[in-house]
């Protein structure tokens, strides 16, 4: 047992200063910098899928002799994937420059769910995901 353990009731004693967060350590996080990758590449995704699906719209006919499907049921597939694609692309386009405070962290969580949807994702989507749980509080 210490010699001399300090009375926290006696007048004039000072606190003991807290412990350093690992947040104020380091106040921008490496898991930050893997989200916005991440959001970047899905945003390129969807807007390259975007533009492909209005010029694919521009040779329709071409693409359902090519394909063996009638024009009119490639541009309802046509329209299908455009709206789709332009819908997450403006998603993940918000989720670029949301990222501050707890509703930031919540969206952008939501994101990382989304890309666990596809199989292609996941060697990405996994370690991010549990970092981004992980580092909660930091961000």
């Amino acid at each position: 047992m210490p010699d001399y353990v300090p009375n926290p009731y006696e007048a004039g004693e000072s606190q003991p200063e807290p412990k350093e967060t690992p947040a104020a350590l380091n106040p921008n996080p490496a898991v930050k910098t893997f989200q916005r990758i991440y959001v970047l590449l899905m945003l390129l995704l969807y807007t390259t899928l975007f533009a492909g699906s209005v010029a694919a719209a521009f040779y329709r006919d071409t693409l359902s002799v090519e394909l063996d499907t009638p024009p009119g049921e490639l541009a309802v597939l046509l329209l299908c994937y455009g709206v789709l694609a332009a819908a997450l692309a403006i998603i993940f386009l918000i989720g670029l420059f949301w990222n501050r405070g707890m509703g930031g962290w919540i969206y952008n969580l939501i994101l990382i769910c989304l890309g666990l949807t596809s199989c292609c994702t996941w060697p990405m989507t996994i370690p991010l995901l549990i970092f981004w749980i992980k580092h909660k509080d930091d961000i």
